[in-house]
């Protein structure tokens, strides 16, 4: 079984035990990555993140990558999580950093790190 490494964005083979604690977060490392209105069984799957890649560094942009992870992310809320939070960091030059903050049903609170490069 392979998931989604978040800070390379490839692919990391698992084993299997392994593989099921981590289906939320690459549930939500799916949805950011695939690129909106091109999946075919589902246009309204995925992000606009990738809208983001050839532009600017600005405060602007970052604010359109944090709804644009929302939008994404937004259907996600009743049926796997109970809320869910984006927040966006600054820490690096040409790089929009998402922190995104899930709650489960159950309670458990996960965090994710998510970044989106963009131009300089």
């Amino acid at each position: 079984m392979a998931v989604i490494n978040s800070e390379t964005k490839d692919y990391e083979l698992l084993s299997l035990d392994d593989a099921f604690t981590l289906d939320d977060i690459q549930c939500v490392l799916h949805r950011l990555r695939i690129e909106r209105f091109k999946y075919w069984a589902d246009s309204n799957l995925g992000s606009r993140l990738y809208l983001l890649r050839r532009s600017k560094d600005l405060r602007r942009n970052h604010l359109l990558a944090k709804q644009y992870a929302e939008e994404a992310l937004i259907d996600l809320i009743p049926e796997r999580f109970e809320t869910l939070q984006v927040s966006v960091q600054n820490n690096e030059v040409s790089r929009i950093e998402l922190l995104i903050e899930i709650t489960r049903l159950n309670g458990q609170i996960g965090k994710i790190l998510y970044f989106v490069p963009v131009g300089g």
